[in-house]
């Protein structure tokens, strides 16, 4: 069926103008603007006709996200507009089925795209946005710790397969210097505690014990003074007694920065 003549009456002026101007200059239609209420089958025809200015009434409080134009007609280009700021309160009156929203601003109503519009106030996006920061940062720093302590391992790993594939010389009391797996060994005796203090205070709370060859261990590894410089307190060295953790310092890595002094009680 041709629709060329329909009939249409409207509730209120403004609906009357927005369809005049939404089918001004179609050739062809024509409408008969009547008084009174609008029969059930034309108000049906224009919901089909015109969705765009079908709206479901609503009374609610909405904020503009970012700054925004707003249109005094449904249709953009048949309206004037307004520039808003994000961040405005306004009043949503009405939604349409093709995403524009009906808006009181400033004692007029307008028309905005939904997509502009937010039911959350700046302080509650503002609160979203820094809970949202602070578990990023957190998975942040949990996959740093991971991917390093997966780095730790690994090198321990390598450090032991290297300590237990050892089969060169070994540090003794008879061989008081060796050529290690990790280069020169000399060893000493000295009072361990105050360096076991040390490492306490570094979170590694291992048993300090003196081994059956002498060896003083510091849980399943020989306690060895290293360059810190080159091995860090608490890194772990391959050496000719086994797996050494560096815990201790002394003169002798300045002139020899490779070097490791076990500590013994020979």
């Amino acid at each position: 069926m041709h629709l060329n003549h329909f009939l249409v009456k409207f509730n209120n002026s403004e609906e009357e103008c927005m369809i005049k101007k939404a089918i001004q200059g179609a050739a062809g239609a024509c409408l008969m603007f009547l008084a009174g209420s609008m029969p059930a089958a034309a108000a049906e025809h224009k919901s089909l006709l015109f969705p765009q200015y079908h709206f479901e009434d609503m009374n609610k409080t909405v904020w503009v996200e970012s700054t925004t134009s707003f249109s005094d007609h449904p249709s953009n280009n048949l309206g004037e507009t307004v520039l808003v700021s994000g961040n405005t309160k306004v009043k949503l009156t009405g939604e349409s089925g093709t995403g524009t929203a009906r808006l009181e601003y400033q004692g007029k109503t307008w028309y905005a795209d939904e997509n502009t519009l937010t039911d959350k106030s700046p302080e509650q996006r503002k609160k979203e946005a820094e809970e949202a920061k602070k578990k990023a940062e957190a998975e942040e720093k949990k996959r740093r710790e991971e991917e390093e302590k997966a780095k730790e391992e690994a090198a321990k790993k390598k450090a032991a397969a290297q300590a237990t594939s050892w089969s060169g010389p070994v540090l003794s009391p008879s061989a008081g210097v060796v050529q290690g797996p990790s280069g020169r060994e000399t060893y000493y005796n000295l009072d361990m505690s105050g360096v076991v203090s040390i490492m306490r205070g570094m979170g590694n709370n291992d048993p300090y014990w003196v081994r059956g060859d002498g060896a003083k261990m510091l849980g399943d590894y020989v306690m060895v003074a290293a360059n810190f410089g080159l091995r860090p307190r608490g890194s772990l060295v391959p050496t000719s007694m086994g797996m050494g953790i560096v815990c201790d310092t002394g003169g002798f890595a300045a002139a020899n920065p490779t070097q490791l002094d076990i500590a013994t009680a020979w």
